[in-house]
């Protein structure tokens, strides 16, 4: 083995290896400009005050710098269509993210009945008026879904999938997957169920992408889950804890049992949950990739990828 041939494949291009940890200093670069910009356009002191507000500008970053970036690599280095990151309007794609919406709000509720059939929570309706529940309702997709789609671009999009090439899908999973729990131990009132909690959703997210070969999926059932967790069941997601909730939420006893201050997600039956999703999305047929997005897979792969 040469030198070279650690770094090139036989048709003289980057390992996929190399890709992924290329990316990382790509996504940097990007991303600094889009937060000064950002920033400036939301307000510095709103975003310093304004947890939501904060949430949306990372949301945008988390969102437009890993698309460029990918987008930079898979022209230059890859070769192949932006399509093989999973993203595009192909026939199949609404119907993948109905399905992750209708996960996501299928697996909270079923956790949050638990919880409340338990007496860990306490669920009481919110004083609003109807006006004032279509706006929070709103205002939270917002908040939520470019947070959700940025993390799936960045943790389900280029360097997961460069990774899978290289390493096999194991453990790419495992390794992003790991990055992904870890990602979340500097949130409010974390703990080490929350971190393994989250590493397992990391597992069922990346099993959701590589189900589909696309990231729409993914994306769906990682936007429902915080969505239906703070709107809807007015619980924090990952310690944190928005505005404009429908319910009034009362968490008691143990954090271990009921998630404390972290929310559901810090609960082992948040466990029991994840594991069960993971078995059964692992078996599953009924998701497939669309026949549109294996035809762009195979084009990739017949482009000389090793």
């Amino acid at each position: 083995m040469t030198w070279s041939s650690i770094f090139l494949s036989a048709d003289l291009r980057l390992r996929p290896i190399w890709r992924a940890l290329l990316f990382l200093p790509v996504l940097v670069l990007i991303a600094i400009p889009i937060v000064i910009v950002s920033t400036l356009v939301a307000g510095h002191d709103r975003v310093q005050d304004n947890q939501e507000v904060g949430f949306i500008v990372q949301g945008v970053v988390l969102t437009v710098a890993p698309l460029l970036a990918g987008w930079i690599l898979l022209r230059l280095l890859d070769r192949r269509s932006f399509r093989t990151l999973g993203l595009w309007f192909y026939d199949g794609w609404g119907r993948e993210l109905l399905w992750g919406l209708a996960g996501g709000l299928g697996l909270m509720s079923v956790l949050v009945g638990a919880l409340v059939a338990l007496g860990q929570v306490h669920l009481t309706f919110a004083s609003l008026d109807a006006r004032s529940v279509l706006l929070g309702l709103g205002w939270n997709v917002v908040v939520f879904f470019g947070a959700a789609a940025g993390e799936e671009i960045l943790f389900r999009g280029y360097p997961f999938q460069r990774l899978v090439e290289s390493w096999g899908a194991f453990a790419a999973v495992f390794v992003l997957s790991a990055l992904f729990g870890w990602g979340h131990l500097s949130n409010p009132s974390a703990t080490p169920l929350s971190t393994a909690n989250t590493v397992l959703m990391g597992i069922l997210l990346a099993l959701a992408y590589l189900k589909t070969r696309a990231l729409w999926f993914p994306i769906g059932l990682h936007f429902s889950w915080n969505f239906v967790m703070a709107a809807v069941y007015s619980l924090p997601v990952s310690g944190i804890v928005v505005q404009r909730q429908l319910l009034v939420a009362t968490i008691s006893g143990p954090d271990w049992l009921s998630g404390g201050n972290y929310g559901p997600e810090g609960s082992v039956l948040t466990t029991a949950v994840a594991l069960l999703a993971i078995l059964w999305l692992a078996r599953t047929h009924r998701l497939q990739v669309s026949p549109a997005q294996a035809k762009e897979v195979e084009l990739a792969r017949a482009g000389g990828e090793p």
